[in-house]
């Protein structure tokens, strides 16, 4: 099923494709084939990106979030782009996103390539060079598939202000405060607000969500410290990707961006997930960029920008 390209995507052919289905239920993801490429090089690195909005909201081509270096990025290597969906939360549980993040690498590995044979695009993933990104949420799967899918062989993750380390007495501890420039309802209207999400919405499937309409709901969560709640109310250790490195002991080559004054996902998550890395695997580069900033302080940002050319050098160089 093919698509236009929205704005920053002009410079790809996009198609969406189903990697998996789950209750009947189509999990999408979009290939963005690059509209020019060198003659005869038919065969592409691959960037694979996890959209954010808190294991909630989003979508995998929602354009506002997409920062746009990461597009010149990919662009800079003559790279595909592809973005899956997702089952969002509450409704699903932290298995189940992670089981639909599995299904995705074993489509990935075992059946694109043969859709691309078949289908004669042409360029073609390169399946052994792939650059693993996530945003917020996102990033958390970026950094869990590194370690949980090691059969991918992920050259280099790039981990956009996620909640890597979940050990941080903000993201856990309820407490009214502005996030994103609003401020969520009180305590404990909050908890009311979220029961009675999860009351109304039992059973059903989301994969997609649309920010602007769900944002209220986000705020509420991250003010209760919804996430980590729920991954111990429903443990499942895939989700603790410090846990994870420090039993794996590995890492490939990765880079961590958070603003400094992010009130989404405190800053405080990438520093402690840098000491933990460089702790547990020394001898992994890992750049570690914090920068004056919100959450989702880069999406207007270009390639150009003298921290970001830095970063994008460290992870082509990898790629």
């Amino acid at each position: 099923m093919a698509s236009p390209p929205a704005l920053k995507f002009a410079g790809f052919h996009r198609t969406d494709l189903v990697y998996c289905t789950v209750a009947n239920h189509d999990l999408y993801a979009s290939v963005l084939r690059p509209t020019s490429t060198e003659p005869g090089t038919a065969s592409r690195p691959v960037l694979v990106f996890w959209h954010g909005g808190g294991f909630i909201t989003g979508d995998r081509m929602y354009e506002p979030w997409w920062p746009t270096w990461i597009i010149q990025l990919a662009q800079s290597q003559g790279a595909m782009i592809i973005s899956p969906d997702f089952r969002l939360m509450p409704e699903a549980s932290p298995s189940d996103v992670l089981d639909d993040v599995a299904s995705f690498w074993t489509w990935y590995t075992r059946t694109l390539p043969k859709i691309a044979a078949s289908e004669s695009w042409d360029v073609r993933p390169d399946v052994k060079r792939t650059i693993c990104a996530g945003q917020s949420s996102g990033a958390v799967i970026g950094v869990h598939s590194a370690l949980e899918h090691q059969d991918v062989q992920i050259r280099a993750v790039l981990a956009l202000y996620g909640p890597l380390c979940f050990d941080v007495p903000l993201l856990n501890m309820p407490k009214p405060r502005i996030i994103g420039g609003s401020r969520p309802p009180a305590p404990r209207q909050a908890e009311a607000m979220i029961r009675s999400y999860i009351t109304r919405n039992k059973g059903k499937t989301r994969t997609s969500g649309n920010p602007t309409d769900d944002w209220e709901l986000v705020m509420t969560m991250v003010q209760q410290g919804w996430l980590p709640r729920t991954a111990k109310r429903n443990p499942d250790s895939r989700l603790d990707v410090v846990a994870n490195l420090r039993a794996k002991l590995i890492l490939p080559p990765t880079w961590v961006v958070h603003g400094e004054q992010d009130s989404v996902v405190p800053v405080e998550c990438a520093i402690k997930f840098g000491e933990h890395a460089r702790e547990a695997v020394p001898d992994t580069p890992l750049l570690l960029s914090i920068r004056p900033g919100e959450h989702t302080f880069d999406v207007d940002l270009t390639i150009d920008e003298p921290w970001l050319s830095e970063g994008c050098r460290f992870i082509s160089s990898h790629w």
